[in-house]
């Protein structure tokens, strides 16, 4: 378990390092950080949008099941926005996008490669299914809540503009399409769009770093704490009751996977949103620094259950 978990968490941190190191440097600034994040927003994130869903068998996920995660997501991103905004008195925007960090993990580049290793197909069409229903509801109503947000003193029309240009969105529907319609698209294509979207997390830890190398503390503060003890903790424990009780009072190992979910760390997608919405990122970045650090233990544990 130790080997695998070394295997999804290193190339996490060291992608993220490289960024940090060259931030140092100034080799790479956060100008730079900035354009590698709208290079992912507007070309990567549609491409993997696309390409994931396309490739998605939905007849296969167990609906219950993803309806007690998406209960437990939307429990801690509620309690991500209430505190946020009401404890340490963030702005609307920033609240929203801790509530983002908070539901959505990084299930993609640190539960799947781990799961891939450990389990049966079965297990891992658990995690597929959670992120399939994560960017289509969690991440996607997210971005048109942002883009309200950030159109508030504008014209109805403009914001109306906004969510139906919005690139991932746009990358969701073409995939639902696709999916939706037993389409088959050309392996070429499918191969494009995996290789494009595939650079998306990789691209977003690196500038991850850069940001983080500009910021003069990172150390733990009460947000960051509760945050992290939110996403670390209570989240996987909110989870295991709602599944448990769902499926009349016993946890299915069929779906162990999702434990492995809850308990990992806070994905970039939230960074992403406030980097390219102009959001503050100095304690988003952070949660996401120590949920990493801190999912060594708490995704060690899921995955024994």
């Amino acid at each position: 378990m130790l080997n695998y978990l070394g295997t999804a968490v290193f190339p996490i941190f060291a992608i993220g390092a490289f960024g940090f190191l060259l931030g140092k440097m100034r080799t790479f600034d956060f100008a730079a950080a900035f354009s590698i994040n709208k290079f992912v927003m507007f070309v990567c994130m549609p491409a993997l949008c696309i390409e994931f869903l396309a490739s998605a068998h939905v007849e296969s996920f167990d609906f219950l099941l993803l309806f007690g995660y998406f209960l437990s997501e939307v429990i801690l991103f509620s309690l991500g926005v209430f505190i946020s905004k009401y404890i340490f008195r963030l702005l609307n925007s920033e609240a929203l996008l801790i509530g983002l960090a908070l539901a959505l993990t990084n299930h993609v580049l640190f539960v799947l490669p781990i799961a891939d290793e450990l389990f049966e197909e079965a297990k891992t069409l658990t995690i597929i299914s959670i992120i399939t229903m994560d960017g289509l509801v969690i991440f996607s109503l997210t971005l048109i809540a942002m883009d309200i947000l950030s159109n508030s003193d504008r014209p109805f029309s403009i914001t109306i503009k906004a969510i139906f240009t919005n690139p991932p969105l746009i990358g969701i529907v073409i995939g639902l399409v696709v999916s939706f319609n037993n389409l088959e698209l050309p392996r070429g294509i499918m191969f494009f769009l995996e290789k494009l979207g595939g650079t998306a997390t990789p691209a977003l830890l690196f500038s991850l770093g850069i940001v983080l190398s500009y910021q003069k503390k990172i150390a733990p503060t009460k947000l960051i704490i509760s945050m992290s003890t939110l996403k670390l903790i209570i989240h996987p424990i909110l989870a295991w009751l709602i599944i448990t009780l769902l499926f009349g009072g016993r946890y299915p190992e069929s779906h162990s996977t999702a434990l492995m979910v809850a308990a990992a760390p806070s994905g970039v997608m939230a960074y992403m949103l406030a980097m390219n919405y102009n959001v503050s990122v100095n304690r988003i970045s952070p949660i996401i620094l120590y949920t990493s650090i801190g999912s060594l233990i708490t995704v060690s544990i899921a995955a024994t259950m």
